[in-house]
């Protein structure tokens, strides 16, 4: 056998080619195209705008590949042969309608045939474990809800921008109570005032761990937080309201208190209606703290308090917005938590940072947001003192020290320069250990940064992707120039998303 046929070195070979370059291995012979079209065809992109524009794929090779098929994803409508494709090895199904055809643009009939060859696609793959809808006006069909509620191996759901019609509220309920992990964004589940009744929700999910809702039309905020009396294994929440719905704060209080949730250890709540003993008492709720992200929320000294038994459990902090959290607080927290893996705060001043100190989260802290409020009188000392500290985090990836808003959420006005600076003549150096380190943020914060401060940053931190902020506030040539290296130089260059 000639040795570009061997399977061993065929599977060496695959893992340094890109997608486009395997594609066009399949066509060497029919050893390569039996090696590599299992790679190319494991994510499946059925695409509208691109069948459309460029060239499209095949009715006739969708069916030829199918087996191979892992991830099937629907970008818009394209036709209904398309959703007919008879792969059976299916893990991950994702419909998502956001081009400019969508299910307004074809008639009724034609949309519940299209349900209808999703419902047999979740029917015909016993390996499917996700199934995501996104962008779907017109709402899915009682045929589709009843294949995903009836299948027993679908463990994650997620919805976005889905609405669900009050005749279809029982199917997708019942659909979503057989999940592990169910995401529910910016949904209009109902469209009548019923659906504000927990009277249409199951009496159990029985198997949901996680659960995730952000920006719902509706159900109203009472009937959300109603879910959790109905989740038994449920071990993280997750809720964000917009700008319209404020978090149901005696619903919520009231069921944690009623020991329904004995498994819960991560929360990640807004709510600018929670005071000091809200939070608190959400924390004295928890058998264990593995996550706690409390944003906006009058956390303060006694939910600190009955925090210190979880000390050593918790993994990510987000106390970002909480008026009451003080710099003495925050070095507490970091000195306190040794899997600390996610921190995120207000600020930190330089009397709570010592010479020569090591924070125990070191070999685990991956992402820091924090702004470093140093003194003018020695601000050089105090930027190396920090970075002497900065430069222990080894593991770090994230680094954000911004400061967008006071703690009170009002934006912070003029230049903040008692900043950390990154500058070479101001310790920058010390960070050449941050190997890792793949996003920095300083927007919102003015630096002072030569070309020679960026070079170093190229040439010491190799795996840097992303870099966001003002370089060099007082010269915008310089300013530049700088920017315009970065973006030559990391291909990954993208603004940042917002911290919180």
């Amino acid at each position: 056998m000639h040795p570009l046929l061997l399977p061993e070195l065929l599977g060496l070979i695959s893992g340094y080619l890109s997608l486009k370059e395997q594609q066009r291995c399949i066509q060497v012979c029919w050893t390569w195209n039996g090696h590599f079209a299992p790679l190319v065809w494991k994510t499946c992109t059925v695409d509208y705008e691109r069948h459309t524009k460029q060239s499209p794929i095949p009715t006739s090779a969708l069916h030829t590949y199918a087996q191979h098929i892992r991830v099937l994803i629907f970008r818009g409508f394209v036709s209904a042969d398309h959703f007919t494709i008879p792969c059976t090895r299916l893990e991950t199904l994702k419909v998502v309608d956001g081009s400019s055809v969508d299910f307004k643009g074809f008639g009724a009939d034609i949309a519940d045939e299209v349900w209808a060859s999703l419902a047999r696609i979740v029917e015909t793959n016993p390996g499917l474990t996700t199934v995501e809808i996104a962008e779907i006006d017109r709402t899915p069909m009682a045929v589709f809800w009843k294949a995903v509620a009836d299948h027993p191996g679908i463990r994650a759901l997620r919805f976005d921008q889905v609405r669900v019609d009050d005749e279809h509220l029982k199917d997708f309920w019942k659909a979503c109570s057989g999940a592990n992990v169910l995401t529910l964004q910016r949904c209009r589940i109902g469209n009548g005032s019923s659906n504000d009744s927990a009277d249409v929700l199951p009496t159990n999910f029985r198997r949901l761990q996680e659960l995730n809702i952000e920006n719902l039309l509706k159900p109203l905020p009472h009937t959300q937080i109603e879910l959790l009396r109905y989740c038994p294994q449920l071990s993280s929440f997750y809720w964000r309201g917009g700008v319209i719905h404020g978090l149901a704060r005696d619903p919520l209080l009231s069921i944690l208190g009623s020991g329904r949730l004995p498994n819960l250890d991560s929360m990640d709540i807004v709510g600018m209606n929670l005071t000091d003993l809200d939070t608190e008492h959400i924390v004295q709720c928890m058998s264990r703290v593995r996550k706690l992200a409390v944003y906006q929320t009058n956390f303060g000294p006694s939910s600190l308090r009955s925090l210190k038994p979880h000390f050593k459990s918790i993994e990510e902090l987000n106390l970002l917005q909480c008026p009451l959290v003080t710099s003495a607080n925050i070095a507490l927290l970091l000195r306190s938590c040794p899997l600390l893996r996610v921190f995120k705060a207000e600020a930190i001043v330089s009397d709570d940072i010592k010479d020569g100190e090591v924070w125990p989260c070191y070999e685990h802290l991956d992402t820091l947001v924090l702004y470093f409020d140093l003194t003018l009188t020695d601000h050089i000392a105090d930027c190396q003192r920090t970075y002497s500290l900065l430069s222990k985090l080894k593991a770090l990836r994230r680094l954000n020290i911004s400061r967008y808003v006071t703690p009170q959420g009002r934006p912070i006005i003029g230049d903040p320069k008692n900043g950390l600076q990154l500058r070479l003549d101001h310790g920058l150096g010390q960070l050449e250990t941050l190997r890792h380190l793949t996003t920095l943020n300083f927007d919102k914060l003015p630096q002072d940064m030569t070309l020679a401060d960026a070079h170093w940053m190229e040439e010491h931190w190799k795996a840097l992707r992303v870099v966001q902020g003002n370089f060099n506030a007082k010269n915008l040539v310089l300013n530049r120039e700088i920017r315009s290296f970065f973006k030559d130089t990391f291909s990954g260059h993208v603004p940042l998303p917002p911290s919180h």
